[in-house]
């Protein structure tokens, strides 16, 4: 066990800290549209969507 540690540790506390942050961000904008954050993230993307599909004259 400690070789794996010394061989390995670095990068178990890169993937533990990736994963960490991935939590934090799931559960700070929400997995579906019941957030509050995540209804205005989706709105943005919404919105940017429906300008440049005005801007370029395309067709839904």
């Amino acid at each position: 066990m400690k070789e794996i540690f010394q061989e390995y540790g670095g990068i178990l506390i890169t993937i533990v800290a990736i994963l960490s942050v991935l939590v934090v961000v799931t559960a700070v904008i929400g997995s579906n549209e019941d957030s509050v954050v995540g209804q205005a993230f989706s709105g943005l993307i919404q919105n940017f969507a429906d300008q440049a599909a005005g801007s370029f004259g395309a067709v839904e």
